[in-house]
């Protein structure tokens, strides 16, 4: 389609009587990813959805970022469908927040948050301790998420959920005692500070959630239904500390 940017998903489907799926990706994004999400489309689509991928982040940073989304948006039509879903991935919230903050998307259902006290740490290490790299590779957004606070929402009639995740990326792991300077970790799911109809725990990190996003459809799935995530889906917070050192084995 024309109106397709580089790295984009856009299906070719009918709006009519169909749903879609908006997954807002964020810095993890890349051709790799692209293709891990791309091979979820149709499984959604089987199921009355339409999954939309925008590739939005810009490096002129959150702003510009956001008017590509919003242009997405408006150029691929989204506003026909009878209802609309967005699964956000952490720079997406920041991207997407401060817009249904003052506007809205008449046809918003749903948002399921991607969050973590982990990886909600790594704009602000990548920052602090890879300038240079980060600048490189992503320019302004990491720095503006490194130093913006989240902007909760709360927009009428959406139904919003929260999946946390509960590993560390091999960055975070890498700069542990760094990522504890900036407070204790709390995955509480009301530490989010994000209203929510329901909250779920993930085993895996940031990088893990991206290549095996397609194993979250029934959770998702079940949310978007119901409002609920399903009876099986895991409610409790990690037990020990994430970023705890691992004993040595002792050898036999």
């Amino acid at each position: 389609m024309s109106l397709a940017c580089k790295g984009s998903v856009i299906p070719r489907s009918p709006l009519r009587g169909r749903d879609a799926l908006l997954v807002l990706p964020g810095f993890g994004y890349s051709r790799s990813t692209e293709k891990a999400l791309r091979s979820g489309s149709a499984a959604w689509a089987a199921e009355g959805i339409d999954l939309y991928i925008p590739n939005y982040v810009r490096r002129a940073g959150l702003a510009k970022s956001r008017a590509e989304l919003i242009e997405f948006y408006r150029d691929h039509r989204l506003d026909q469908y009878e209802r609309l879903h967005i699964f956000a991935f952490i720079a997406g919230a920041w991207t997407l927040n401060p817009y249904l903050e003052k506007e809205t998307l008449p046809n918003l259902t749903t948002i399921v948050y991607d969050r973590s006290p982990l990886q909600e740490r790594a704009p602000r290490i990548a920052a602090d301790k890879l300038a240079a790299l980060t600048w490189l590779a992503y320019g302004k957004p990491v720095f503006e998420v490194a130093r913006t606070p989240y902007t909760a929402v709360n927009p009428t009639g959406v139904r919003i959920g929260l999946m946390v995740e509960t590993k560390p990326t091999r960055l975070v792991k890498r700069y542990a005692k760094t990522a504890r300077s900036y407070g204790p970790l709390h995955f509480e799911c009301d530490s989010f500070g994000q209203r929510h109809e329901d909250c779920v725990y993930l085993s895996m990190n940031h990088d893990e959630l991206y290549v095996r996003f397609n194993e979250l459809q029934p959770e998702l799935l079940a949310f978007i239904r119901t409002g609920r995530f399903t009876t099986t889906a895991n409610r409790s917070p990690p037990a020990v500390d994430p970023l705890a050192p691992v004993a040595p084995v002792a050898p036999h």
